[in-house]
């Protein structure tokens, strides 16, 4: 029986802190699925982060090991966490915590709960603790017993530049999946869970180290996979979502594993499993997928080792289906031609996976070739999307060769075939001044132009009110003293019709 306990409460002044803006968070009590695990992995630079007893009670008695991760959501940053609270000085000297601690906190350098520890007391506070890990995450260990709660802890979570984090373009994120090719044996490894939290649901209670692959079914058959682990002690859980989902809608897994690692350590979909989904006491099997022709799936290998991101994992494709992708861009049309003294680049596209933008080049040899210009992808679509780029800087009366770069958003690119655009003419740009004007104006067109063309005055309800024919330096004076005060248009009209330039002018 314990005779005596010493309570000493640590609170560190906040009046000097600026809490990130964000989300609150409280540490939960209580594992999913007879686990240690609390809470679904957070991708998040901001927010406030308390004990089970938020911002104005104790944490609860008899929390055994429970964890949470935070993890960066942006590209080379690590999270952070500043403690501007912390209550938990409770030491016995028969508790079995560091520093002989009843209640105690621990952080963790990475994404799972064993590991390395950054911190681990509840004597002093944390003060400021920063990840320092290719995942850029800190992991948040509490142990509670029965007799005395404090006050706990309140902290601000931010991110920090860090050389060793996420990359933020790797198959960690379901956005830039492997696109599996064949059914070819892949060896993979994972630095993290990615910055995207989105795998949490149905038998996954959080993502850790994770691999993301997708796979189009070519042939109908039985999609079923061997996950065989570099290191036998590592823990890896499949994980699959579809068919015909998109990473930012993927429901519920369709298949979904999440036992602990047993024997040889192979896992994955088939091995005579006849369930769907199993539990943590679950034999590492589940049962193969029937799939048809066209159907697209994500896969999500899950790793839960300290190791497991490191030795990574041999994955084997048993079943019977036969597997492709298809190209990131199906090109179907592409052309340049000269419209109304501009040079136009259309092209078409039948489909598109994970696209992130077109750049069209230009030059003058077919050779040497410069950016005109880029376009935003649509990303995700089995639809006809069409596109135009007017190339602003077309050398005039010259010929012209253009072809497109298609770039997806993991940096990989293809170069379309090129095409030619012969003479196509500069359209003259209209020079108008003074503007505002009191009694009339002169406009001056530069580049080429049809002698023939005449300079028209517009009113505000587009009648025409003047016109002007140019003169042999192909400009003109249009007098306007006579006209009301207020906004005219100033048009080139050619001889066939058409108008090539409107320009505003105010007459004052």
């Amino acid at each position: 029986m314990r005779i005596a306990r010493l309570f000493i409460t640590l609170v560190l002044s906040a009046t000097s802190i600026v809490a990130a803006s964000g989300q609150t968070y409280t540490h939960p009590t209580l594992g999913q699925q007879g686990t240690y695990t609390g809470a679904c992995m957070v991708t998040t630079c901001s927010g406030t982060y308390y004990d089970n007893g938020g911002a104005g009670g104790n944490y609860g008695a008899s929390v055994n090991n429970i964890f949470r991760t935070f993890c960066p959501n942006q590209a080379g940053m690590c999270v952070r966490a500043t403690f501007t609270q912390f209550a938990m000085n409770d030491t016995y000297f028969l508790c079995f915590g560091p520093n002989s601690c009843c209640d105690y906190l621990s952080i963790l350098n990475g994404p799972v709960q064993n590991s390395p520890a950054l911190w681990s007391n509840c004597t002093t506070s944390p003060g400021t603790i920063t990840a320092n890990n290719p995942s850029g995450c800190l992991t948040f260990r509490f142990v509670s017993d029965g007799s005395v709660q404090l006050a706990g802890w309140t902290a601000t979570i931010s991110c920090v530049p860090c050389a060793g984090g996420p990359s933020g373009t790797s198959n960690s994120d379901c956005a830039f999946a492997t696109n599996v090719c064949s059914d070819v044996n892949l060896n993979d490894a994972s630095p993290g869970p990615g910055i995207t939290a989105e795998g949490c649901s149905g038998c996954v209670t959080s993502e850790n180290y994770t691999n993301w692959y997708r796979v189009q079914i070519q042939t109908s058959g039985t999609l079923a996979f061997t996950i065989n682990p570099a290191n036998n002690a590592d823990d890896f859980d499949p994980v699959v979502f579809g068919p015909n989902v998109t990473c930012g809608a993927l429901g519920a897994p369709v298949r979904c594993s999440y036992a602990i690692n047993s024997g040889n350590g192979n896992t994955g979909l088939g091995n005579g499993a006849a369930d769907p989904s199993e539990t943590v006491t679950g034999d590492q099997w589940v049962s193969q997928l029937n799939v048809t022709a066209g159907q697209i799936y994500y896969i999500m290998i899950n790793g839960w080792s300290a190791t497991s991101g490191s030795n990574g994992f041999l994955l084997d494709w048993t079943g019977t289906a036969g597997l492709n992708c298809t190209l990131p861009v199906e090109l179907v049309s592409l052309s340049a031609e000269c419209a109304d003294g501009q040079a136009l680049v259309e092209w078409a596209t039948g489909s598109e996976w994970h696209n992130s933008h077109f750049t069209v080049e230009r030059s003058s040899d077919a050779l040497s070739w410069k950016e005109a210009g880029r376009v935003n992808g649509v990303g995700d679509t089995q639809e006809l999307t069409e596109y135009l780029f007017v190339d602003p800087d077309a050398p005039a009366g010259e010929v012209v060769y253009y072809r497109i770069r298609q770039s997806d958003i993991t940096g990989e690119e293809t170069v379309s075939r090129v095409v030619e655009l012969r003479s196509c003419g500069a359209r003259p740009g209209m020079i108008v001044s003074p503007n505002p004007t009191m009694d009339g104006i002169r406009v001056v067109l530069s580049g080429s132009s049809d002698l023939n063309a005449v300079i028209e005055v517009l009113d505000i309800t587009g009648r025409i009110v003047s016109h002007v024919p140019l003169n042999a330096s192909r400009s003109a004076d249009v007098a306007m003293a006579g006209f009301d005060a207020g906004t005219y248009a100033i048009g080139l009209r050619l001889p066939d019709g058409r108008v090539l330039e409107r320009v505003q002018v105010v007459k004052q």
